[in-house]
């Protein structure tokens, strides 16, 4: 027979018991400890793992119970079975309080008392196996910064390691009353709407005691009927607070920078017209050259500026009656000196009877700034960018096709992706951000903005923006 891996200890001061013992467990497949001597066994069994121990009470050395007291003191986890001629209830009652797993009274039968010790073995494998998930359960409750609570299917809290939740007003409540007493409200019908859900996970920000940000992370459990929740709350106070430093920062800086940028802007065009005196050819084609460097510099603070906005949640989509055609006007009259530096024509058509309804102007344009911007900067001089303007019954769409080298297919479903740009491809500077924000600015108008594209036969921008009655939306953070 295979042996399996362990050891079964016998402790009996008659030879004729212990063989007998032994070729009772034999079949089992264990290696047999056997001792007649009780004090010999502690001494050399010290630091050996038995699996399960059979001993004998009346002993002439020390007794059965006296065995036992010393014997676990190194062996907490092992099974003991008691195998006695005195079968006296004192002495069952004194074993289990002991916590043997068996009384077995002499003269035994074989066959079941070999039962009795191979359910006893299942039992402390059974309870091995539990251990060892305990234990890592125990490092990971130690070690990890996380929050880690189990609660039952009532949002009673069952297990927790206290990292966060160190309060003593904390002990003894459920999750929901942890909730509550940081008024956390909106997170518990948040919470509860997740119990009745199919959802089996979902996560929001917990502020506890007004001070510590974290993410909470609730996941549904379900095992053999014992239905509950694993919440693990990590603590995020330091990471927002870098973060809210560095949106600070980008905030003034891209103010700081869109004011000179400004002002240089508008001298520039002075010069252009002619204000301060004519220029010539030459002269005048450096001062579009600039003038198109400090527009793009204009697009790219706004953009920046507009992503860090997204993340927190402070840009805001403020609808109002404007028409379409004035803003798209405006749009192409801000690129004038873009488009006339590359030699480019705009043509504009327009099959609209009605272009005013409710939209966010300033947003909008920006959308429109940047994609006919791209157009143009991705387009050969003197090409034609090609704009046109139709509605139907819900919606306005907007189209700006231009002449340049396209978008290859497998890049296409990536282009509104945040830093996806084709200026590496072209060999121009470019952040990616002007396609990323306008599909959020579109999203958050209910709105649809997609791209056709062939290599080489240039793209097609499409926005379809719904005919809807005003109101006020907030673009959803990426």
């Amino acid at each position: 027979m295979e042996k399996k891996e362990g050891k079964l200890l016998i402790v009996d001061d008659n030879l004729m018991n212990i063989e007998l013992l032994e070729a009772t467990l034999e079949p089992l497949g264990y290696e047999i400890l056997s001792y007649l001597n009780p004090l010999k066994a502690l001494e050399e069994l010290s630091k050996t793992k038995i699996e399960l121990a059979m001993i004998d009470i009346v002993m002439p050395e020390m007794d059965g119970f006296e065995f036992t007291e010393k014997f676990i003191k190194n062996h907490k986890n092992t099974p003991i079975i008691y195998v006695s001629a005195h079968g006296a209830n004192e002495n069952k009652i004194r074993g289990y309080n002991l916590g043997s797993f068996a009384y077995i009274e002499k003269p035994f039968d074989v066959n079941t008392t070999r039962a009795q010790v191979k359910s006893v073995l299942k039992l402390k494998k059974m309870q091995d196996e539990l251990l060892k998930e305990k234990k890592k359960l125990d490092i990971i409750y130690q070690f990890t910064k996380d929050e880690i609570i189990l609660t039952d299917i009532d949002f009673n809290i069952i297990s927790q390691n206290h990292k966060l939740l160190k309060e003593k007003k904390y002990l003894s409540k459920s999750f929901l009353e942890i909730l509550k007493e940081n008024n956390q409200i909106e997170n518990i019908e948040n919470l509860l709407n997740f119990a009745k859900s199919n959802e089996e996970n979902c996560s929001f920000r917990l502020i506890i005691e007004k001070s510590k940000y974290t993410k909470t992370n609730i996941s549904k459990i379900h095992e053999d009927g014992q239905d509950g929740y694993l919440i693990v709350i990590t603590d995020l106070t330091e990471e927002i607070k870098a973060e809210k430093e560095r949106e600070r920062f980008v905030e003034m800086l891209t103010h700081d920078l869109k004011t000179p940028v400004r002002a240089e802007k508008r001298a520039l065009e002075l010069l252009l017209d002619g204000s301060f005196g004519e220029l010539n050819l030459e002269q005048s084609e450096m001062i579009k050259e600039i003038l198109n460097s400090s527009k793009y510099m204009m697009r790219m603070t706004d953009n920046v500026l507009t992503r860090y906005k997204i993340d927190n949640g402070q840009c805001k989509i403020n609808k109002k009656l404007n028409s379409i055609k004035q803003t798209l006007q405006n749009c192409i009259d801000g690129l004038k000196y873009l488009i006339d530096g590359q030699n480019q024509t705009i043509k504009v058509y327009t099959e609209v009877e009605s272009d005013v309804f409710y939209f966010d102007e300033i947003e909008i344009k920006r959308v429109i700034t940047n994609i006919i911007a791209n157009a143009s900067e991705y387009s050969p001089e003197g090409t034609t960018i090609f704009v046109s303007l139709k509605e139907n019954k819900e919606n306005i769409e907007l189209t700006i096709e231009d002449q340049g080298l396209g978008i290859p297919e497998d890049k296409l479903d990536k282009i509104f992706d945040e830093y996806i740009s084709g200026a590496e491809r072209f060999k121009k500077v470019g952040s990616g951000l002007g396609l990323f924000i306008s599909k959020k600015i579109i999203e958050a108008h209910n709105g649809k903005i997609y791209v056709t594209s062939k290599e080489n036969k240039g793209s097609k921008f499409t926005i379809s923006l719904p005919i809807e009655q005003n109101c006020n939306l907030q673009l959803a953070k990426n």
